[in-house]
């Protein structure tokens, strides 16, 4: 039997919840306009206000009956049930011991009678009356959850949405499923208004324990208030190239979305009729929420632009704006190690460090690019809460980013949904690329290890990179496992594994910087051949200038941007150049010339210099050339002759410039020569110079050479 399989009907199916924490998000956001009714300054639930009826005995309220969600509609009968006020919990058997956030009010029976074995599920029921003047107007209501470690919400009998099971693995009432790794999830839920009816309505929670051996049990059930629709989570991703942004968000209610943009005017007035328009992909979020993705083109070099998401539906987020800089061969982006909002047990303080971390950068980088993280944007995949404090500050939609999928971040499709990355693999989850400018960016999702996903990141890799690589003068690899770090996690068995494949590929294909995080360690690795160190014989320092060969490859490691967690020396590593691990959130500059790399790191408080390196391009090489020179009377008139010879493999277009005339030679061919006497129209030179220039044709490399003439008297 599998009593949770079936789809829901009708408005539910396109159920929709937000992102949480409005204190976190640090934006206002424009409502869709309704009409205000008596509920809309009152939560229809409380922690403190509301008693559920609830059961914690290992017995399956629906037994045997034939539809299992009949525990969930108004008609069932609870009333052998137990009742209390929230929050429901147990750590251990204990009330006590999750932690100061998440206090327990009721005791919940943790273990089945007579064991140490968690109960699978715990079930809740409350009523809620309501008026049609109560539902007149108010198109959904919101709410705000904390569980641990899935849940299920039911009104009157219909399934609203699934907590922690995005996979829909949840078949059974009971039943063990979740994931145990974490602290109790902050996360949301809306029920559309037309799941109510006026009179006596039935809320249900299904709670479900991860495994037998689970540490502790939690929910909580904040709040549920009226919603007119609420656009958050606004996140601005780098596009295909340096013309598109790609956006994402949230919506708190369903439908259709789309982004506008414009030109930013002087006075900063927008006309939203004449703007720009792309329509949203979207879909239902692992928390509720419906997700927006849509993509901005055509931009336009050294511009400001103003955009806003949302539709008259939905609500409309404020506007916001961004700069696209130069579209040149000479710009900056910055890099950041993992941000991991929540790692430290306090969100709210990490996502303060990490706004504190942007300010930092974005006023000392005021012209920068884009932004690459290195993954794990949070530490809790499905928590709401946590994306919301990675996604509060201002720049996450002023300044284009990409993103990488860490392993705390890969566990809930929040990851796909929160963020709309550019040129996605088909076949390889979450591997893409991007190009900017004069830089190539590949991609690829760690987390995936085994064999046959490598092999699948490799055919990724080589499809990318053989196709577009040769149109760009740096080719850069991100991904957020490091595969020479300095910390523990270089032992780990799949780090190993993505090493010992990996690094050869990237020097076979010319791969010139490979930026990656998890380790919350700064490393700088030597020059790598594969997984083979080029050890200088000189200490490696701050301002070192690297001169690669082909396949030699730089790997940086990220520390945290946030301060939200460290790691510490795991001893002398064949591979590490330099490391430091001062425990204090950095960051890092990279500027690009079509010659050079530089990376730049810093400390964000102090802003001192943690390291900085340079990948130069060794000088390409011109033609090569044999020039002679000589002098000569003919007629009584002196004549400077000049021969060049292209002594090289390869064409070369050949200059001849004397005082006394210049002749051009396209493309001279190996072993032949440019030839051609000038005459000095006079009877005596003194000795002079002639220049002679080869230039491997269509803007190639230059070679110059200044040979001397002797002097000459004729007559």
């Amino acid at each position: 039997m599998n009593p949770h399989a079936s789809r829901l009907p009708g408005a539910l199916t396109r159920v929709a919840a937000s992102a949480l924490a409005v204190s976190l998000v640090g934006t206002v956001l424009v409502a869709a306009t309704a009409t205000s009714t008596a509920a809309a300054d009152e939560s229809l639930l409380s922690t403190s206000g509301t008693t559920w009826r609830y059961l914690d005995d290992n017995t399956n309220p629906a037994g045997s009956a034939a539809d299992q969600r009949a525990w969930t509609t108004t008609a069932f009968d609870d009333s052998a049930w137990k009742s209390a006020t929230g929050a429901f919990g147990a750590k251990r058997g204990a009330a006590t011991g999750i932690g100061a956030a998440f206090p327990i009010t009721t005791l919940l029976s943790q273990y089945i009678e007579g064991t140490t074995t968690d109960v699978p599920t715990f079930f809740f029921r409350t009523d809620v009356e309501l008026t049609a003047a109560d539902l007149d107007g108010v198109p959904a209501f919101e709410g705000e959850i904390v569980y641990d470690d899935a849940a299920i919400v039911y009104v009157n009998g219909e399934e609203v949405v699934r907590l922690g099971d995005d996979s829909r693995e949840i078949t059974e009432n009971l039943q063990y499923h979740g994931n145990g790794r974490t602290d109790p999830v902050t996360g949301t839920f809306v029920i559309p208004s037309d799941a109510f009816a006026p009179g006596e309505n039935t809320i249900s929670v299904a709670l479900y324990q991860d495994a037998p051996t689970s540490s502790d049990i939690y929910l909580d059930v904040r709040s549920l208030v009226p919603t007119h629709g609420e656009v958050r989570d606004v996140a601005l991703n780098v596009g295909a190239d340096e013309t598109q942004a790609n956006v994402a968000w949230f919506s708190t209610l369903p439908g259709a979305g789309e982004v506008q943009w414009a030109r930013a005017d002087e006075d900063g007035e927008v006309d939203w009729r004449t703007a720009a328009t792309s329509s949203s992909r979207s879909g239902a979020a692992a928390d509720g929420a419906t997700y927006h993705h849509a993509t901005i083109t055509g931009l336009e070099e050294d511009a400001e632009y103003v955009y806003r998401v949302g539709s008259a539906a939905t609500g409309w987020s404020e506007s916001s704006t961004f700069t696209t800089g130069t579209f040149g061969d000479e710009f900056s982006a910055l890099f950041v190690g993992d941000a991991q909002i929540g790692a430290s047990r306090d969100v709210a303080r990490d996502a303060a460090q990490w706004a504190a971390t942007l300010d930092t950068m974005t006023a000392r980088h005021p012209d920068t690019a884009f932004l690459i993280s290195a993954g794990d944007q949070v530490d809790t995949a499905g928590s709401a809460a946590q994306y919301a404090g990675f996604l509060a500050p201002r720049q996450m939609r002023e300044l284009r980013f990409a993103v990488q999928d860490g392993n705390h971040d890969t566990g809930s499709a929040l990851y796909d949904q929160h963020f709309a990355m550019p040129n996605v693999s088909a076949e390889q989850r979450r591997d893409y690329w991007y190009a900017y400018n004069n830089v190539l960016v590949v991609a690829i999702d760690s987390n995936d290890s085994s064999a046959t996903q490598i092999a699948g990141h490799e055919a990724f890799l080589r499809d990318v990179i053989d196709t577009h690589g040769d149109a760009y003068d740096w080719v850069v690899v991100t991904f957020h496992h490091s595969l020479y770090s300095q910390a523990f996690h270089s032992r780990d068995a799949d780090v190993v594994r993505l090493r010992e494949a990996l690094s050869p590929v990237f020097s076979d294909l010319g791969v010139d910087l490979v930026l990656a995080g998890h380790d919350h360690i700064y490393t700088r690795s030597y020059l790598m051949e594969g997984t083979t160190p080029v050890v200088p014989a000189e200490a490696p320092a701050e301002g070192d200038v690297l001169t690669p060969d082909e396949d030699q490859v730089l790997y940086l490691t990220g520390n945290s941007s946030s301060g939200s967690k460290f790691y510490g020396f795991d001893g002398d590593k064949p591979w590490t150049a330099r490391w430091e691990q001062s425990r204090e959130a950095s960051y890092s500059d990279l500027d690009v010339t079509p010659t050079s790399l530089t990376v730049t790191t810093y400390t964000t408080g102090s802003q001192r210099v943690v390291d900085r390196v340079t990948l130069q391009r060794e000088a390409a090489a011109g033609p090569a050339l044999d020039v002679e020179t000589s002098t000569r009377c003919l007629a009584g008139t002196a004549y400077v002759a000049v021969r060049a010879t292209n002594t090289g493999d390869v064409p070369a277009d050949v200059v001849l410039a004397t005082p006394f005339g210049t002749r051009t030679v396209a493309a001279v061919a190996p072993g032949k020569a440019a030839y051609q006497s000038f005459s000095t129209r006079s009877a005596a030179v003194d000795a002079g110079s002639v220049s002679v220039t080869g230039t491997v044709p269509d803007g190639g490399a230059s070679t110059v050479r200044d040979v001397a003439y002797p002097a000459v008297a004729c007559g």
